[in-house]
């Protein structure tokens, strides 16, 4: 997903079946490793069923181990600057592999010339939607009109919200009978035709088993040019069409038995969520890692946020950033593209934050010049 639907150098066509090149991709940038993982998703795989029934300790130490072999197939790369980057569920993935790396450097089992983290809208500790407390995506919902207010005031007070975003411990992990009851109540008035991870952008309406390609890529034409026509993002947009059934075409393509040949894969059934994997999340705090890298490194880190995203909302992530209580270095502060304001950035001593305005989840998706452009700007900064 990340390579063909958000900043790799080629997307796919709607066609399902040819590409073309992506004016944002990020390898203008940097070398760029694309992993997939745990193992059963994409194109991974294992002939030990036992394998698919993983978790974050497994899926941390297979990454760190293939970064390692990587890194032996690869020496030419040893002394480049290395960064850890991720998203979503990234917010596990990225510290976690980024604590081994951190713990092999000090027992010498790796030589890796690590500089940063880098991680989007991230799923930390308590911030995320159907979550144990429900409080960030509530709060979005309604902050921006998706859900009415009262609904929002009954949830706020049968869940003691009321001082939320001052307490840092982890009270609102065990949320009462009343509380989930209020949030589940809030909760049925989210329309299904929404996405979640964009509440701006459009859902796909396609069905690519109903008609052929050449029916579909008309009729997303035509819905990108309706788009175009009240889409707040537009000025942001002006050369890439954004498909919102990017992910069906990607599928078709990677299915092709002609791409797999040619990328000497494992013949399987590419689907963009693996149906035969069992992962059993764990309950490990994020922040404990985070708060570890800021005192323990002098790694550069940015977490960004994309803040049209319900799903990880930037309120729940500026919460835990601000828990860490790390003196504020340069104050919060609009940051600019093409002369608009276009999100905002705080740093902090050994972290910084950066909103991106009104884009979705996966940032480099929903608004690829921003999505490049932010990117673009930290990196000159790691080069000063």
């Amino acid at each position: 997903m990340g390579f063909f639907m958000e900043h790799g150098p080629f997307r796919v066509n709607p066609d399902g079946k040819t590409l073309s090149f992506y004016p944002y991709s990020w390898n203008k940038i940097a070398n760029i490793i694309y992993l997939e993982a745990p193992v059963g998703v994409g194109y991974s795989y294992s002939t030990d069923k036992r394998h698919y029934v993983t978790n974050d300790t497994t899926t941390a130490q297979n990454n760190y181990k293939f970064l390692l072999k990587w890194f032996d197939l690869f020496p030419e790369y040893q002394k480049n600057p290395f960064y850890v980057t991720g998203e979503s569920y990234g917010g596990h993935y990225v510290p976690e592999l980024a604590d081994a790396i951190l713990e092999g450097q000090k027992n010498g089992s790796n030589s890796i010339n690590m500089k940063g983290i880098l991680v989007g809208n991230p799923a930390t500790n308590n911030d995320y939607y159907y979550s144990l407390d429900e409080y960030a995506y509530v709060t979005l919902l309604y902050s921006h009109s998706i859900i009415p207010q009262n609904v929002y005031v009954a949830a706020v007070q049968a869940c003691n919200w009321t001082d939320f975003l001052t307490t840092c411990t982890d009270q609102f992990k065990n949320p009462s009978a009343n509380c989930q009851q209020a949030t589940s109540q809030a909760l049925k008035y989210v329309p299904s035709v929404l996405d979640p991870y964009d509440i701006y952008s459009p859902v796909c309406l396609e069905s690519s088993s109903s008609s052929s390609p050449k029916a579909n890529q008309k009729r997303s034409q035509g819905y990108g040019r309706y788009v175009e026509g009240w889409h707040p993002l537009l000025r942001y947009r002006e050369d890439v069409e954004f498909l919102p059934c990017l992910a069906d075409y990607m599928t078709s393509y990677l299915n092709l038995p002609a791409v797999q040949q040619a990328l000497h894969v494992h013949p399987t059934v590419w689907t963009q969520f693996s149906d035969h994997l069992v992962y059993l999340n764990q309950t490990q705090n994020m922040v404990i890692l985070w708060s570890k890298f800021v005192n323990q490194t002098n790694w550069s880190i940015l977490v960004y946020s994309g803040d049209a995203d319900s799903a990880v909302p930037t309120v729940g992530t500026q919460k835990w950033i601000n828990c860490l209580n790390q003196p504020v270095v340069q104050d919060w502060r609009p940051w600019m593209f093409n002369n608009q304001t276009a999100g905002f950035r705080q740093d902090f001593q050994g972290i910084s934050f950066q909103t991106i305005k009104g884009c979705g989840h996966m940032v480099p998706y929903y608004c690829p010049q921003l999505g490049y452009a932010f990117y673009e700007n930290w990196f000159q900064e790691q080069s000063n």
